[in-house]
């Protein structure tokens, strides 16, 4: 019998969990975008790009996030394994490279989706051969939607 016991004990809580879980579909944003708009040095008036394209290199492969004309935003996602993320930018045939670097921490989204990586910038650097100026306007890069970077060009 106490064997018996030792068998159907670790069945029944297995049960007990598995039947917890949700079967419910995620509808929810479940990817953190870092949110940058473009600007005109000096005015600080909206810019649009003629033309714009964002990539980055990681291990495995090259990612390109952007390509579009008349651009004056671009949403890209941070690299949710690191703590640095590297962006190539080119706008209007110019190529700046923007380093971001960021703390990360584990968000719970919704019992449905699960988690999800949400970072808060740190700090940044680029290049200037287009861009003159980037600056942080919300560290906080979650899935809220608000602006995260301003970049003079």
């Amino acid at each position: 019998m106490k064997s018996l016991t030792h068998i159907l004990l670790p069945v029944l809580v297995m049960v007990l969990c598995l039947s917890s879980c949700s079967d419910q579909p995620c509808y929810e944003e479940t990817d953190p975008l870092m949110n940058t708009v473009l600007l005109v040095s000096g005015t600080g008036e909206l810019a649009k790009a003629d033309s714009l394209r964002v990539y980055t290199y990681r291990e495995t492969d090259t990612l390109k996030f952007v390509k579009v004309t008349g651009a004056s935003s671009f949403s890209v996602p941070l690299d949710p394994a690191s703590d640095e993320s590297v962006f190539m930018i080119t706008l209007n045939g110019v190529t700046d490279t923007a380093w971001i670097r960021y703390s990360r921490r584990p968000h719970l989204v919704s019992p449905e989706c699960g988690y999800t990586i949400v970072s808060e910038i740190t700090g940044l650097n680029t290049t200037h051969n287009i861009i003159d100026t980037l600056i942080i306007e919300n560290k906080s890069v979650n899935l809220d939607g608000q602006k995260n970077l301003h970049l003079f060009y």
